[in-house]
């Protein structure tokens, strides 16, 4: 799995940077960490859908299981899509066997990015954050069925169903 982190990610994670070609890949996702109320808040959006994971209260302990844990916040919160198992199945068999890290890679990405961190301190603001888990699944859901838009308003679509027919794809 490939993470385009912001220069804050970069910074509190301080990877190993890969350079990597992600057009069109399933495995890609843009990644900003800010500080909310005290506590660490970490965005993760798929490139290709929006589709959206939000993590709170992450420690630096977390950073060396940090590939398993988004491993199984992104099956939870596709659960919470109702993305089916099959799909979900298809999807974790083939990704990639570690994280890799890179800069950002577009500007637009990072505005998608950063449309989606609004969309999350707004929830977390408003409905509150579970003290109890670090994957915040209620915000990663909020995000999943937001209406989306690209090219001026021309393409509209939910996170959720865009994720959904992308990995109907890795199934046929």
């Amino acid at each position: 799995m490939h993470i385009q982190c912001t220069k804050a990610t970069l910074d509190y994670f301080k990877p190993e940077i890969t350079e990597h070609d992600t057009d069109n890949d399933m495995y890609a996702w843009h990644a900003h960490f800010l500080k909310r109320s005290g506590k660490n808040l970490l965005v993760l959006m798929h490139d290709l859908s929006r589709f959206t994971v939000v993590f709170y209260g992450l420690k630096k302990s977390h950073i060396k299981e940090l590939y398993p844990m988004i491993s199984v916040a992104i099956m939870n919160a596709m659960m919470d899509a109702g993305i089916p198992l099959e799909a979900m199945g298809a999807y974790m068999e083939r990704q990639p066997e570690a994280l890799s890290f890179n800069k950002t890679k577009n500007r637009t990405l990072v505005a998608r990015l950063n449309k989606a961190v609004e969309m999350v301190d707004h929830i977390l603001g408003t409905d509150g954050y579970y003290a109890d888990s670090i994957e915040q699944r209620h915000a990663s859901l909020f995000c999943n069925e937001l209406l989306v838009c690209e090219d001026n308003y021309k393409v509209c679509y939910h996170p959720e169903e865009k994720l959904r027919e992308y990995l109907e794809l890795l199934i046929k």
